[in-house]
C-alpha cells in the first residue's frame, strides 16, 4: 500500500491591513486559505534530488502514467518532464550521437553463445534452444549451461556437449557449446535505430543538466515502475520502501560515486564476470543496500552525480553504442564509479533487481533494439552494409 499522507493542515488568509473596530455583527469572514498539500519530509541525503523524466512528446499517455504514480508514491520528489530527442524526427548531430556501433565492447558481457555442429556450421544460441522443435529433440549433457553461472570461467573448463536427433530419419549428432567470437573481434558491425539514436542524445543532454548541479540528479525514463513484484517474495515495491532503500544506498555509497543504478540487469557487486575482486570499500552491512557494477544494462533509473556527468560528457563525442551499453563500458574500464541500488530480496545470484522496474517493458517499446534484445527485434535490419 501506498503511504498515507499527512492531513493538510487548514488556515486563514489574514489581512495586513489594520481595520477599525466594528460591531460583530458587521464583522466579515475571514477568506479560508487555499489547502495546500503537505510533502512528507525526507532525509537530508534525498532533499536535493531533482527527478527528469525522459518522455517523447508524442507520447503523453506514458508521461500521465509516470506522472501519476510518482505523485502517488513519492510525493516528496520534485519531478519534471524531460521531452526527448526524438530520433524518428529530429537531426541528432553525428558529433554526439554516432550512425554506427560495434559489438566488440559489449561481447564480453553479452550472451553470444551457440551451439555448433562438429565441422563449425551454427546451430542455434544457447539461450534460444529447445528441448524439442518440428525438426529436432535436444539433449544437453551434463548440468545445463547457465549463462549467469558459467560464462565467467566458460573457458577454463571443457566446453559442454549435447545430443541432436533429427525427428525425421533418427540421425544423431553432437554440438559443442561455443563463444561466437566473431562478436568480440573483429566485431559485428550494427547501425543504430532511429530510436536508440534518440535515447542516447536524451541522455547525453540530461548530462548536461547534471553537470550543472552541485547535488546528484534522479534520471527516469517514462516506463519507470514503483508498484511491481519484489524479488525474494517481499510483495509489491511502493513509495515507503522505495524512499528509504534510496536513502540508504545515497547515504552508503562512496562520497565518490558516479552512477547509482535503480534498476538493473548484468554483471555487477557479488556476480562480477572478469572482475576478480571489489574494491568498493564497502562494507558487508553496506552491501545489502548497494554494490559495485562491472557492467549492468539499462537506464531506466539512476542517480548522477555532477562528476559522474562531467566524465560522460568528456568521454561523449560521440556516443558510440546504445547509451546503456555505453555507460556500462566506462564502469566496466574503470572509468565510471557506478553501483547498483538493492532491494531487500536481492541477492548475489540475482540477474535482474533494485528498486523500480520496468512497465510493460516488451509490450510497449519507442526503442528498436539494434542487436535484437529481449523484445524481438530482428537485428539483421540494422547489420551495417560492407564497406567498399
Amino acid at each position: 500500500m501506498a503511504p498515507k499522507k499527512p492531513a493538510a493542515k487548514k488556515g486563514t488568509v489574514k489581512s495586513t491591513m489594520k481595520a477599525l473596530k466594528k460591531p460583530a455583527a458587521l464583522k466579515k469572514p475571514a477568506a479560508a486559505a487555499a489547502k495546500k498539500p503537505s510533502v512528507p519530509k525526507v532525509a537530508k541525503e534525498l532533499q536535493a534530488l531533482e527527478a527528469k523524466v525522459v518522455n517523447l512528446e508524442r507520447r503523453p499517455d506514458r508521461w500521465k502514467r509516470v506522472e501519476a504514480a510518482l505523485k502517488k508514491e513519492l510525493p516528496w520528489l520534485k519531478v519534471e518532464r524531460f521531452l526527448a530527442s526524438d530520433g524518428s524526427k529530429s537531426i541528432i548531430p553525428e558529433e554526439e550521437v554516432s550512425m554506427k556501433w560495434n559489438t566488440s565492447r559489449n561481447a564480453n558481457f553479452a550472451d553470444f553463445y551457440e551451439w555448433a555442429f562438429e565441422d563449425g556450421t551454427t546451430w542455434m544460441w544457447a539461450a534460444d534452444a529447445p528441448e524439442e522443435d518440428d525438426t529436432w529433440k535436444f539433449t544437453e549433457n551434463g548440468d545445463g549451461f547457465s549463462y549467469i553461472r558459467d560464462a565467467p570461467t566458460f573457458h577454463e573448463k571443457e566446453p559442454p556437449t549435447g545430443t541432436l536427433e533429427k525427428k525425421a530419419t533418427g540421425e544423431k549428432f553432437t554440438v559443442k557449446l561455443r563463444f561466437a567470437t566473431k562478436y568480440l573481434n573483429p566485431g559485428e558491425t550494427q547501425l543504430m535505430s532511429g530510436g536508440e539514436r534518440g535515447c542516447a542524445h536524451s541522455h547525453r543532454r540530461l548530462w548536461e543538466f547534471a553537470a550543472a548541479r552541485e547535488e546528484p540528479t534522479l534520471v527516469l525514463e517514462d516506463d519507470v515502475h514503483i508498484g511491481f513484484d519484489r524479488n525474494g517474495d517481499k510483495g509489491k515495491m511502493n513509495g515507503k520502501v522505495f524512499t528509504k532503500r534510496l536513502e540508504e544506498a545515497i547515504k552508503r555509497a562512496p562520497a565518490d560515486f558516479d552512477v547509482i543504478y535503480l534498476g538493473w540487469s548484468g554483471w555487477r557487486g557479488g556476480n562480477f564476470k572478469l572482475w576478480k575482486e571489489d574494491d568498493s570499500g564497502l562494507a558487508p552491512e553496506d552491501k545489502s543496500f548497494l554494490q559495485k557494477a562491472e557492467y549492468v544494462w539499462t537506464t531506466v533509473a539512476y542517480v548522477i552525480s555532477q562528476a559522474g556527468a562531467k566524465k560522460l560528457l568528456e568521454v561523449a563525442s560521440p556516443i558510440d553504442q546504445p547509451v546503456d551499453n555505453f555507460m556500462a563500458w566506462q564502469a566496466s574500464q574503470g572509468k565510471l564509479k557506478s553501483f547498483v541500488a538493492l532491494d531487500a530480496g536481492d541477492e548475489d545470484s540475482t540477474w535482474a533487481g533494485g528498486i523500480v522496474d520496468q512497465f510493460d517493458f516488451q509490450g510497449d517499446s519507442d526503442i528498436k533494439k539494434s542487436d535484437g534484445g529481449h523484445q524481438g527485434d530482428d537485428a539483421k535490419e540494422f547489420a551495417a552494409p560492407m564497406s567498399t
